[in-house]
């Protein structure tokens, strides 16, 4: 397991590489880590995920309190909370708002069933959360519920949400199913 420099080196790590890669814009998204039983690490409120420093990460207890920390925790808190208590294989969660899988989300009524092998082995099916507001407890609640069978959901109108054993694998994830939603976007575009 990492040590608590390592965790927020890899936060910042991957947050700029989703800003890089346009899986966010501005304060959008939210990532966390499980540093021990009952503890997580998590971006804060309002900040630019290109922009973060070790300082600006936030540990949270299961009860939602903040442990360390001097920013307000993301809105996203309980959707983490609750994916590590449903899956205790999971060590790291990423909720980003991918172009192509965001746009798919608009159209896609349930499980998703990935139409290239190697997106369905890393990823599996794709569960599906009908739209609830941001940050609210009934759209956390939504999650917790479909991510017991998925690795990977499309949140209608959203996003994305991915987990993994560590961060580098959610990342994986992600970036497999937003290519799986572009290929999608391009074979319809020659019909």
């Amino acid at each position: 397991m990492l040590s608590f420099p390592e965790f927020r080196k890899e936060i910042i790590k991957y947050c700029v590489l989703m800003y890089e890669k346009n899986y966010v814009v501005a304060s959008d998204g939210n990532v966390s880590v499980r540093i021990s039983e009952g503890h997580f690490l998590i971006t804060p409120s309002g900040k630019r995920k290109s922009e973060l420093e070790y300082k600006d990460l936030i540990v949270i207890d299961k009860e939602g309190n903040v442990i360390e920390g001097n920013f307000t925790p993301s809105t996203e808190m309980w959707m983490h909370i609750w994916i590590y208590e449903m899956r205790p294989d999971v060590n790291a969660v990423i909720h980003a708002h991918p172009p192509y899988s965001t746009a798919f989300s608009f159209q896609m009524p349930r499980e998703y069933v990935p139409q290239l092998p190697e997106i369905e082995s890393l990823v599996g099916k794709i569960g599906f959360v009908p739209y609830r507001e941001a940050g609210s407890l009934e759209l956390a609640k939504l999650v917790k519920e479909k991510i017991t069978e998925h690795n990977g959901l499309i949140l209608q109108k959203h996003g994305v949400v991915v987990v993994g054993h560590n961060l580098e694998e959610s990342f994986n994830r992600l970036e497999r199913m937003e290519f799986e939603f572009k290929i999608k976007s391009l074979r319809e575009s020659f019909r």
